[in-house]
């Protein structure tokens, strides 16, 4: 008999989950339930929009929402109505993917995190890939400065979007507002921010390669940076993207006729963000390094802070204090499972989500047997009566044409940026 399956979340977790229960070749039926009105979560909106081959991987996902086993459910968030109680009642198995999509905040100024001008990179990265609930975010990019704190692809994705020219942005699908912004913008300096030192940054080598490859933009290294590394731990032996960083030149040749720079810092952690009339105008640093806790300030008016990121709370589910949930072996109780960033912290590489839906995929075909559950057909019924709206797989097929077919002749797509303005496209079809 059919074992009926909901999956919380659409992100690579989720659809590794869902390809690995499809080469079990077992007789089951795929719910995705999504909050959002599109598939793909962290690709579509967490992947640099000037990453396109990075992306490639949602035609794999495609083949796999294409399968007539599976089915979307688009704009349903899983909390309060409908539940997971709700859904453990209308299904043999439910799997949570649903990822890590909370700024972890740094530790000071806890009333000055609101103001103008300081955003996570969550914010941020959304903004600019058009997810719904940022597409207001505005921010503040009428100052010259700008600063990036943390060591990892995230930094280096915010501080390549903020310096990039038209051109280099045409082949992107960055959103029109994001791109429009980009290009008025007033910022001509970036600082990427480390409070270990440079053969401790997290970047790989393509993020750090791309760094120097940039049409308007220098990158360097602040003054004294080299010298604070052991000779001998440097050259050929080290990492690529080490050698790829520690080969930028410590300030910015006077021959150079590019207009704008990013300058990466190590050794140093914020302690202080400095106001003026309710916006960040300087921020505070320590010198790691330091015996005698030297201080300095770099004055700018935005600052972005990309240290990681924390679980989103889920109604009847126990977390750890950063939001992942509590299971074991992704098994959280009887039919219960979880996967991807959830349930192991935000790590990792898009295919290793591919492990955990292995995993999860393994538990089901042991031990879920078919208890005639209602379903997909149970859910429908539930999601009419509550009067949800939801945007099913073929809804999102033209959709997703839809974008494809209005964008510019270098744009992959454009996108729709709201749930009212996908249904309106659909009441018009």
């Amino acid at each position: 008999m059919t074992i009926k399956i909901a999956i919380i979340g659409s992100g690579p977790s989720a659809f590794y989950t869902a390809q690995s229960l499809i080469k079990e070749e077992i007789e089951c039926e795929i719910d995705i339930i999504e909050k959002l009105f599109c598939p793909y979560g962290l690709i579509r909106y967490g992947v640099a929009p000037d990453h396109q081959s990075t992306k490639n991987v949602i035609r794999v996902f495609e083949r796999t929402l294409g399968n007539p086993d599976v089915e979307f459910f688009g704009g349903i968030e899983i909390n309060n109505s409908p539940s997971i109680e709700d859904l453990m009642s209308l299904y043999d198995a439910v799997v949570i993917t649903t990822g890590m999509a909370k700024d972890r905040s740094l530790d000071i100024n806890i009333n000055k995190r609101n103001l103008d001008g300081y955003y996570g990179s969550t914010q941020f990265v959304n903004w600019y890939n058009g997810h719904p609930e940022y597409k207001n975010l505005n921010p503040n990019l009428d100052t010259d400065t700008a600063i990036i704190i943390g060591n990892g692809n995230v930094a280096i994705d915010c501080a390549r979007l903020l310096v990039k020219s038209p051109k280099e942005l045409e082949n992107s699908d960055i959103t029109e507002y994001a791109q429009k912004a980009i290009t008025n913008s007033a910022i001509k300096q970036v600082y990427i921010i480390g409070r270990r030192g440079p053969l401790d940054a997290k970047f790989t080598t393509v993020e750090i390669r791309e760094m120097g490859e940039l049409l308007d933009c220098d990158s360097i290294l602040s003054k004294g940076t080299l010298s604070k590394i052991a000779n001998n731990l440097l050259g050929e032996q080290i990492a690529k993207q080490y050698r790829i960083l520690t080969s930028f030149p410590e300030e910015k040749s006077t021959n150079s006729n590019k207009t704008k720079t990013v300058e990466f810092k190590f050794y140093l952690s914020p302690t202080n963000f400095i106001s003026t009339d309710d916006k960040i105008s300087s921020v505070e640093f320590k010198n790691n390094l330091s015996n005698n806790n030297e201080t300095f300030i770099i004055k700018a008016g935005l600052i972005i802070s990309a240290i990681g990121y924390q679980g989103e709370q889920i109604l009847g589910i126990e977390t750890d204090s950063s939001g992942m949930i509590i299971h074991n072996d992704n098994i959280i109780k009887n039919r219960l499972y979880t996967a991807g960033w959830v349930s192991r912290g935000p790590s990792g590489v898009i295919g290793t989500n591919k492990r955990d839906g292995a995993k999860v995929s393994k538990h089901i075909t042991r031990n879920i047997k078919s208890k005639n559950s209602l379903g997909r057909i149970g859910l429908k019924e539930l999601l009419n009566k509550l009067k949800k709206r939801y945007i099913s797989k073929d809804q999102w097929t033209l959709i997703n044409e839809e974008e494809i077919n209005r964008a510019n002749n270098t744009s992959p797509r454009l996108k729709f940026t709201s749930q009212s303005e996908v249904f309106k496209f659909l009441d018009n079809q």
